[in-house]
């Protein structure tokens, strides 16, 4: 009895997760028409570039290295990360900065048709800055910075998604 009452809730709780809409990070229901692109205007190999292919081959995507005439093509138009300085202490040095970044990006079909108008993702993160563990914090925007770039893949998976 207890068992089945177990199963019960636990396959309720299950059908509740699955009709909420609820999907894991990074999967993406990319479209057949883009399950071969070729990615332009970015290192594939560091960056943004390397977070972009590692997801869309995650999502069953077949990144190619060179231009092919049946692949989509992804332009990454701009990427950018910026430092911003967020506050000031009582002794006139930064204390806090945002790192901000920025990635423009078209689409084209195989057939050289935009599939969209050029899009734009932004990603934001604090970074609470101290003079005396400054070797601690560089770490810590590159890993601030890793973050920021895969929010801003995860974004562009999710607008790639929607293309049909």
């Amino acid at each position: 009895m207890k068992r089945s009452l177990t199963q019960v809730l636990l396959s309720f709780m299950l059908v509740t997760l699955v009709g909420c809409g609820f999907h894991l990070r990074g999967a993406a229901d990319i479209p057949d028409s883009l399950k071969t692109i070729y990615v332009q205007g970015v290192d594939l190999n560091s960056g943004l570039g390397r977070e972009l292919k590692l997801a869309l081959t995650r999502n069953d995507v077949n990144v190619v290295t060179s231009y092919q005439d049946d692949a989509a093509v992804l332009t990454i138009l701009e990427n950018s990360i910026e430092r911003r300085v967020l506050s000031v202490g009582s002794d006139a040095k930064v204390s806090e900065y945002e790192l901000f970044g920025t990635a423009k990006f078209t689409i084209v079909d195989s057939q050289g048709q935009a599939l969209a108008e050029q899009q734009e993702v932004h990603a934001i993160r604090d970074l609470q800055f101290d003079q005396d563990q400054v070797l601690g914090k560089v770490e810590e925007a590159q890993a601030l910075r890793e973050q920021i770039n895969q929010q801003m893949v995860q974004s562009i998976l999710t607008r790639l998604s929607v293309l049909k």
